[in-house]
């Protein structure tokens, strides 16, 4: 989401998908600001997920990008979201890079 504040901190979130054979998507925010590609869009004008366990960060909650993920099994948030299983009241950059360390460990 917009609250990721730059492109450049998508790499962080990329790599937490890749260990953990995920993706990465982006909200509209996200999208129009060019931090990944618009086939990476998720919401009603994008992709419709329903992983296991769906990680979002920096997002506000909006029901747009909600409809999109709405089915996951499991939604932990990075932020303050109402829709959220688990809420992680945090900057995302530190939580998901201390993630990404243990994760490297494991």
């Amino acid at each position: 989401g917009r609250g990721i504040g730059k492109k450049e901190n998508m790499e962080i979130l990329t790599e937490l998908a890749d260990r953990t054979g995920g993706m990465t998507g982006v909200s509209r925010p996200a999208a129009m600001n060019a931090w990944m590609p618009m086939n990476h869009l998720v919401g009603v004008s994008g992709a419709m997920a329903s992983p296991q366990i769906c990680i979002t960060a920096g997002v506000s909650g909006a029901a747009a990008l909600y409809a999109g993920i709405e089915k996951s099994k499991f939604i932990a948030a990075i932020n303050t979201d109402e829709h959220a299983h688990v809420v992680i009241v945090e900057d995302f950059k530190p939580f998901i890079t201390a993630l990404n360390q243990i994760l490297e460990k494991a």
